[in-house]
């Protein structure tokens, strides 16, 4: 899962909800000048008693009654933390509720470990809806609320990690009010409101601000592994005061019309956000919609060996005749899984898979995620006695987005 916490500098801004007692923060960005980015926050609901100590990262939450900050102590009022990691400060909420925005909905979102919040656009009537692909990530069911408050169940129809999009499919929709959209470019200077689910709570905010650069580039890696990492192009910056939740909402100019999609902002001051631009967005969600399979966009399911893994390295690793196996040391595998079926068991290290050979959890993500459910793949690994084998996988479909 990729929970995004804001660091310092400028950030993914969605919500991570996690299980109680536990702050994930796995996500963080960097921009190409070196201002530090980062993404939507793993925060944890829970009960909790007493003054929560500041978290060591800004926009550090809690939710309920649980944890504040992403180390910090459990904070008594549970509410989002104020910036940096505050102790039990009010939610990390910027911006005036607006009742709705016609075309603009709430993303929320079931989690291996938690829940998650986002926003999203309604690109046609019967319910295509556009949203940030870190929103939706790993999530295992989705629920988006339109305008008038009715929910829906999506489904992820397609989606862009390279480019961060991904477009969903709400059942049982029609006769929705869609986006309106200015796929013209956007002005330094021109005026803007971004709006989106502040702070994950289920209302929708706006904020006002204008366009303070264009053709920005971010980077953006996990906060456990810097050596995994991903750039964005183009973004729009603006000085609107985007927070954790305005992921995958809109960016409008003054008539009204989206001109970018919500996508990250800082947690320093003045704070400064970035999006989308929507003709960027629209061309990859032009791909989705038709089925188009590329280098980057991946449509329907994606595939899966079966395994829980982690990094050997960062977890003691297997150790066979004195020396340590690197690759990702599996901890469980799924029952009826291909990896089981292989004879993958808890305490083996993948080694390579398609002849690649794995250093960890993200290259082993990364190559699978470039296979579709039921293709064949090659896949080696070290058993907990140190035997090395080789096997053919038929890959199954990962029951995570």
């Amino acid at each position: 899962m990729r929970s995004r916490l804001i660091i310092t500098g400028a950030a993914i801004a969605a919500i991570a909800i996690g299980p109680a007692g536990a702050v994930a923060a796995d996500h963080a960005l960097n921009t190409a000048d070196s201002v530090s980015v980062a993404a939507p926050t793993t925060v944890t609901p829970g009960s909790a008693s007493g003054n929560g100590s500041s978290g060591s990262q800004p926009y550090g939450c809690g939710y309920g009654s649980g944890s504040s900050g992403s180390s910090g102590s459990s904070g008594s009022g549970g509410s989002y933390g104020t910036v940096p990691g505050a102790s039990t400060g009010s939610a990390v909420i910027s911006g005036t509720p607006v009742k709705s925005q016609p075309g603009v909905v709430m993303v929320d979102t079931v989690l291996p470990g938690g829940e998650g919040a986002g926003t999203g656009m309604v690109l046609s009537s019967n319910g295509i809806i556009l949203t940030n692909y870190h929103v939706v990530e790993s999530s295992t069911s989705i629920r988006v609320t339109d305008a008038n408050g009715k929910t829906y169940t999506a489904t992820v129809i397609g989606h862009d990690e390279t480019h961060d999009i991904a477009v969903l499919k709400l059942s049982g929709a029609s006769g929705m009010t869609t986006a309106k959209l200015d796929t013209a470019a956007a002005s330094l200077g021109e005026a803007v409101t971004a709006v989106g689910q502040g702070g994950g709570q289920g209302t929708l905010y706006k904020t006002s601000g204008a366009i303070t650069g264009t053709g920005k580039q971010i980077t953006a890696s996990d906060e456990s592994s810097t050596t995994d990492s991903e750039t964005l192009y183009g973004l729009l910056q603006t000085n609107a005061q985007i927070v954790p939740g305005y992921s995958g909402g809109p960016l409008l100019n003054s008539a009204g019309e989206v001109v970018g999609m919500d996508t990250a902002a800082s947690s320093s001051s003045p704070i400064s956000g970035y999006a989308i631009p929507i003709s960027s967005a629209l061309k990859v969600a032009n791909l989705i919609e038709s089925g188009t399979r590329t280098a980057t966009v991946h449509i329907g399911a994606r595939a899966a060996i079966g395994v829980e893994i982690s990094d050997s390295s960062s977890s003691g690793g297997s150790y066979y005749g004195g020396s340590q196996a690197s690759g990702a040391l599996v901890e469980g595998t799924v029952s009826g899984s291909a990896a089981a079926a292989a004879g993958i068991t808890a305490g083996s290290t993948i080694t390579a898979v398609g002849g690649q050979t794995i250093s960890g959890v993200s290259q082993l993500s990364s190559i699978i995620n470039d296979y579709y459910p039921g293709q064949r793949v090659s896949v080696s690994w070290i058993d907990s006695t140190g035997q090395s084998h080789t096997a053919t996988l038929t890959l199954g479909a990962s029951s995570e987005n």
